[in-house]
Formats: structure tokens, C-alpha cells, sequence
């Protein structure tokens, strides 16, 4: 009996410890939340600036469809464009990475920006988010001819070249319901 006694003593107070620590996480995730979604709002809003920068703000393209790595469609206030936000899943697709990608109205890409890239492994699938491989983009059109993906980081490249080749005919429909 005092065995069994002992025992679950022992249970309750593990239950306790789970019910502490998890209100102790629940309470810091409180606390971050608000902070973390502001802080990524903070670099979309800074990157939509810098993928299209000749522009006087930006409003979301309502009632279109969109492929399913595009998030958002954003046009110029300024009519000098589109900005397509993309979420692509690379090496870890449980975390995606966050791309803006500006147009032009005559459908050529302005610059590509990778907004943030956690699930990349560092050193490798983190090259996607270095100048060398995203200038590959600037100026190209819907073919993306002569944009190739990094050996060694084939899986994230490769999937971040498909997003935006697939975010130019969110923006073709954005240019035509939006005239």
C-alpha cells in the first residue's frame, strides 16, 4: 500500500510540474507572439519597398486566385507595378521560406528578396538568400531563362525558382483585374 502510495505521489507531482511549466510557456508565448508577428509584418512592409521602390505605398489585389506558393499579390499605388509575397517550402518545408518578388507592369521581375529563411540549413540551402543567386532574377521575364539553382542546394533553389516562375500569372491576373 505504501508503495502505491509513493507511486502516485509521485504522479501528481510530475502532473504539476507538466501544468507549470506549460502555463510558464503559454504565458512567454503570450509575451512574444504580438512581438515576433510585428517584427515580420516590419520586414514584409521593408521589403516590398525594396523590390519595387519607385512606388507611393501598396494595396493588396483582392478576388484573384493565386498559386498555392503565393501569399499575396501588392500594387503600386504608383501604378509602376506588382509585388508578389511567396511562401516556398524548401529542404524543410515546415518552414517556409518568405520571398518578395517585384514586377513591372510589363511583367518583368524589378529585384527578389528573400525575407526570411529559418528552415534552410546554414551554409547551404541559406545561399538562396545571398545577391549572387537572387540577381540571377532581376530583369527576367515569365521564362526565367538563364536563372539556375546552386548545386549543393538544388531542393531550396529549385523550389524558390518554380514559386516565383509560378507567382508571374498571379501577377498577369492582378495587371488585368486591376486596369
Amino acid at each position: 500500500m505504501k508503495k502505491m502510495n509513493t507511486s502516485i505521489k509521485s504522479i501528481i507531482v510530475l502532473v504539476v510540474i507538466c501544468l507549470v511549466i506549460g502555463g510558464a510557456m503559454a504565458a512567454v508565448n503570450m509575451i512574444t507572439e504580438p512581438k515576433i508577428a510585428a517584427a515580420e509584418a516590419e520586414a514584409e512592409r521593408l521589403a516590398l519597398s525594396e523590390v519595387c521602390p519607385e512606388n507611393g505605398g501598396f494595396e493588396a489585389v483582392e478576388g484573384i486566385e493565386l498559386p498555392e506558393s503565393v501569399k499575396e499579390i501588392y500594387r503600386d499605388l504608383d501604378g509602376e507595378g506588382y509585388v508578389a509575397m511567396l511562401s516556398v517550402g524548401g529542404y524543410d518545408s515546415s518552414k517556409p521560406m518568405s520571398v518578395a518578388v517585384g514586377f513591372t507592369n510589363d511583367g518583368k521581375i524589378i529585384k527578389c528578396k528573400v525575407i526570411s529563411a529559418q528552415g534552410e540549413t546554414s551554409g547551404i540551402g541559406s545561399k538562396v538568400t545571398g545577391e549572387d543567386f537572387l540577381a540571377q532574377f532581376n530583369g527576367k521575364s515569365e521564362g526565367l531563362e538563364g536563372v539556375d539553382a546552386i548545386s549543393g542546394a538544388t531542393i531550396s533553389s529549385s523550389a524558390l525558382i518554380e514559386a516565383v516562375r509560378e507567382s508571374f500569372s498571379a501577377v498577369k491576373t492582378a495587371g488585368e483585374v486591376t486596369k
